[in-house]
């Protein structure tokens, strides 16, 4: 039995025990296996969700397990295969999956790198991350260090879905026939929400990589081989909700699938490009944390993330204006479980040096992210183009943790400034490196400004970088 986190509760799970829905009518379609996600268990397809209802009313079988909520998808893949297998003998029928997010990703490790693929007619993905989230990449860098290890939430689970790993993964993966035996069908979200939505820190972060759910690109949702049936305004939450996804998933379940028809919403994209600034640590009694804001700037999101919920925060700004309404938000994005979210968003923002206090009665482990929405233009143009890894009219500071492959805990850290390409990787063991990227300078008005990129990069054991 393991402990997960469930907001700010921790809930017992027993990897590998399954259980179907016993009120379901015995039907002619395979039986549905519904898998879940990162940090999850088998009640996030019955908490707030209408699911197995739905399912049992149209007249299917549902069956749900539980895996590991911080196991990466070697170790689940491993039980998923020998339960598949029983499920399968169970019922004397090939099975249906259906996989949330991470839950997806186990799927596909059991199926082709542990056998069960004889067990499996089709898999269905629902916002799978399939090449990793940019949001695990965070979890496991330099700003965000202090508050994962406050949370104690850097598990094998988190650090499997860096894009480097995925990368990785796809690498041992999809090269083999196996991956291309059982069909997979893929769904992705453009949905996080407005403001006061639990997803819309998550959606405004990665809305610099792409369209996403909040949690997961859509780009990450999709596999090569596979077949993508739907993307719609779905958040990472709403997209395994039966009344939301049912109807595309129902012709998915019968015995012969009819060919399937893309479905597509084009969103709305962002006016003006999202650039991160991070930071972090720790305080006791007060922290406090400064950022500057340049011309250009139409928006700025100040998220103090945190392991306490109770602390008191101000922003200052420049003209000394104070601002103390902040918005709290449990973390729903699956990579920082136990999290809290302090957040507020100002428009239109004073030009120079802005200051963040944060006041508190006990230790608290943080990270800090700005997010800038830039108007675009000249200002915005000459901020942006300074986060190109070919500019040298700023500078630059390199962190690199580099984390052996098998263990998942930091080897070794290399902090240097220059050129990335000038840095040894491929002499390091089989491994992820997990890089930031901060940047200073100043624009052409000859305003500060500060930024931070993080990005993961996969050596394989041949010195292969990718």
């Amino acid at each position: 039995m393991v402990e997960r986190m469930r907001g700010n509760k921790t809930v017992s799970v027993i990897p590998g025990r399954w259980f179907r829905d016993e009120k379901a009518v015995k039907s002619a379609s395979y039986p549905i296996v519904f898998i879940h996600g990162i940090n999850a268990s088998s009640e996030t397809w019955i908490q707030e969700n209408d699911m197995l209802q739905i399912l049992r009313g149209a007249g299917y079988q549902s069956v749900l397990i539980d895996l590991h909520p911080d196991e990466d998808m070697w170790r689940n893949g491993e039980i998923l295969a020998g339960k598949l297998k029983e499920i399968s003998a169970y019922f004397d029928e090939k099975l249906v999956i259906v996989g949330h997010s991470k839950g997806g990703v186990d799927a596909q490790a059991a199926l082709v790198h542990y056998g069960a693929s004889p067990y499996v007619e089709r898999v269905i993905t629902l916002s799978t991350p399939h090449h990793g989230s940019e949001l695990a990449d965070l979890a496991f860098s330099k700003w965000a260090g202090w508050l994962t290890d406050g949370l104690k939430s850097k598990t094998h689970a988190v650090f499997s879905l860096q894009t480097g790993y995925m990368k990785g993964f796809r690498s041992d993966t999809d090269e083999l026939d196996l991956a291309k035996k059982v069909p997979f069908y893929t769904f992705g979200g453009t949905g996080w929400g407005g403001a006061h939505s639990e997803l819309f820190w998550g959606g405004l972060y990665l809305s610099s990589f792409g369209q996403s759910d909040g949690a997961v690109l859509v780009k990450s949702s999709r596999l090569p081989y596979s077949k993508e049936v739907a993307v719609r305004d779905w958040t990472h939450t709403t997209i395994k909700e039966g009344k939301e996804v049912f109807p595309y998933i129902k012709d998915l379940f019968i015995e012969e699938v009819k060919e399937i028809t893309h479905v597509s919403v084009n969103e709305m994209p962002l006016e003006g490009e999202i650039s991160a600034l991070h930071r972090g640590g720790q305080f006791e009694g007060m922290g406090v944390e400064e950022f500057s804001v340049e011309e250009g700037i139409a928006r700025i999101t100040v998220d103090w993330i945190t392991d306490k919920r109770d602390s008191v925060y101000e922003l200052l700004s420049p003209d000394g204006q104070v601002y103390t309404k902040w918005e709290l938000i449990v973390d729903a994005t699956g990579y920082f479980p136990g999290a809290y979210h302090h957040s507020i968003h100002i428009s239109r923002p004073v030009n120079g040096k802005w200051e963040v206090r944060a006041r508190g009665s006990k230790t608290e482990h943080y990270m800090v992210t700005i997010l800038f929405q830039h108007q675009g233009g000249s200002y915005g143009d000459s901020v942006m183009s300074a986060l190109n890894e070919h500019d040298h009219s700023t500078k630059k500071t390199y962190t690199i943790h580099h984390f052996p492959l098998r263990s998942g805990k930091k080897h070794s850290t290399i902090v240097t400034s220059g050129d990335l390409s000038s840095l040894p990787l491929a002499d390091f063991e089989e491994g992820v490196h997990n890089i930031t990227l901060d940047i200073e300078g100043k624009t052409t008005l000859g305003n500060q400004f500060q930024r931070t990129m993080v990005r993961t990069v996969y050596v394989d054991g041949k010195g292969n970088i990718y």
